[in-house]
């Protein structure tokens, strides 16, 4: 209510519209009539229209003594709300309404400015990572890999840090998982960004992690602006991933300064950057690698085998990146573990979903939420083969002969080993370009997976293996020459 009555004396000024001249015009008259004189009432004054034409009114004389006014006018402030009495006694005038908007305005812009400083530090002090995904009572404890990841996240105090973090791993080995674990385990000064899919809303998902709110540069013309016009405060066009990092920066130096340590700062699922936007991705790899060189904070990648480390990899900024953190399947012992005490199935079910699945973890999870729910073992193997075997299948139906020889040699050839090195693979196709061709499919069908330390090649998992064993091991294997003449 008040500042409505603030911005209407405001725009009065500033729009004067032929009724306040007229209002004006009829306040300075009353005072030179005296109590007893004739009012003119200026509401039947004559109207000039657009036209050019007036419009004749009457002109109606009104007598009103002293005494009638004054009863007229208590009258009229007995109507009056308390707010509505308040604001009319103390703030009558066009003036006083303008100074008090400025001050309003200069209280709102101190405010937001004191409030996103308090949070944004709030952060840091505090740490940023979501809660799990999955149930805490699930929660499957991999000490070694969390030992390894928490002494990347956990502060050193009066040192200079020496390099960022690349955590890679296959879809469904449990990364994020992992992550998150150690980064609440560590709290202070660890910033968790998850990368959202659609990477045009990054900044306000990296703006979310520290509680950055973009009004850090508010200004009190600004503000009365958009009042004024109707335009907001910020309209938006700055809110972007570079403006985040450009103030996570300074507060990054003040956490430094407070608590002797850097902080860290992790991205996790870099896939979306490496797919969509690539030039993001270099900025932010060359931001951690000059965040390296200033000891300002710690970086950390988390992403997917595949594009995230080849893209990152192939930079002069990897110079300063430790080597490849890479995040593997459970082992068996730690599988069946989670399986019997963490799902609650019987060793024998236990035993039949690892045969199929393996390690990975995100497969045993859905396996073990599908049978808690009454479907059968049989349905989820048959279901989980027959979509792999219907992926191998898109493939060739789009290969050539020769590229299809190439493909079946691959499959079973990894049936007899773990992995097949590059001179392997040269071995068997010498043509570089069917070569690149399959092994790109291969990998986008997720049939295969390439192992970042080594660069071999191997299945996507163990489902794929027991899939091609048994639709493709008799049909296509030992007819296979590149298999016949390769040693096992």
């Amino acid at each position: 209510m008040y500042l409505r009555h603030v911005l209407f004396n405001l725009k009065s000024v500033v729009h004067l519209r032929p009724q306040t001249i007229d209002k004006v015009i009829y306040r300075c008259l009353t005072n030179e009539i005296g109590k007893h004189e004739k009012k003119i009432d200026f509401d039947k004054l004559p109207i000039e229209k657009e036209d050019g034409k007036s419009e004749k009114r009457d002109v109606k004389a009104v007598i009103e003594t002293k005494e009638g006014r004054k009863e007229r006018e208590k009258a009229e402030w007995e109507r009056l709300s308390f707010i509505e009495k308040l604001v009319k006694k103390y703030f009558p005038s066009h003036i006083n309404s303008i100074a008090i908007f400025v001050v309003f305005g200069v209280g709102y812009v101190i405010y937001e400015q004191i409030k996103n400083d308090f949070e944004v530090k709030y952060t840091f002090r505090h740490g940023s990572c979501p809660n799990f995904k999955i149930k805490e009572d699930q929660l499957l404890e991999r000490r070694e890999l969390c030992s390894t990841l928490e002494s990347i996240m956990r502060p050193v105090e009066d040192k200079l840090v020496s390099s960022y973090y690349i955590v890679v791993g296959d879809h469904g080995v449990g990364k994020t998982t992992l992550i998150r674990q150690a980064a609440r385990k560590i709290g202070r000064g660890v910033i968790y960004v998850d990368v959202p899919s659609n990477t045009e809303k990054f900044g306000f998902a990296f703006a979310r992690a520290i509680r950055f709110h973009f009004k850090e540069h508010l200004r009190l013309s600004n503000w009365i602006e958009s009042k004024m016009f109707g335009s907001p405060p910020d309209d938006g066009k700055e809110a972007s991933w570079e403006r985040v990092l450009i103030s996570f920066q300074q507060y990054a130096l003040d956490f430094k300064k407070r608590y002797g340590h850097v902080p860290v700062l992790i991205f996790d699922n870099c896939d979306s950057l490496a797919r969509k936007d690539q030039k993001m991705l270099e900025i932010l790899q060359d931001t951690a690698k000059t965040a390296i060189d200033d000891s300002t904070w710690v970086t950390v990648f988390v992403g997917s085998v595949g594009e995230t480390p080849e893209q990152m990899e192939g930079r002069s900024s990897i110079t300063r990146a430790s080597s490849f953190i890479e995040i593997g399947d459970l082992n068996e012992k730690e599988a069946m573990t989670y399986l019997t005490e963490k799902r609650s199935l019987s060793k024998d079910m236990a035993k039949q979903v690892y045969d199929l699945y393996g390690g990975r973890l995100k497969s045993l999870q859905n396996a073990a939420t599908k049978i808690e729910s009454g479907v059968s073992f049989t349905e989820i193997r048959l279901a989980t083969l027959n979509d792999i075997f219907r992926r191998i299948e898109k493939l060739r139906c789009r290969a050539t002969s020769e590229e299809q020889t190439f493909i079946f040699n691959i499959l079973c050839g990894l049936l007899h080993r773990s992995e097949l090195t590059v001179d392997e693979l040269v071995h068997m196709q010498e043509n570089a370009e069917i070569r690149h061709k399959m092994l790109e499919q291969l990998r986008n069908e997720t049939i295969l997976t390439r192992a970042v330390s080594k660069g071999a090649y191997q299945f996507h998992g163990q489902s794929t293996k027991v899939c091609v064993e048994e639709f493709y091991k008799e049909k296509w294997c030992f007819h296979c020459k590149s298999i016949k003449d390769m040693k096992f």
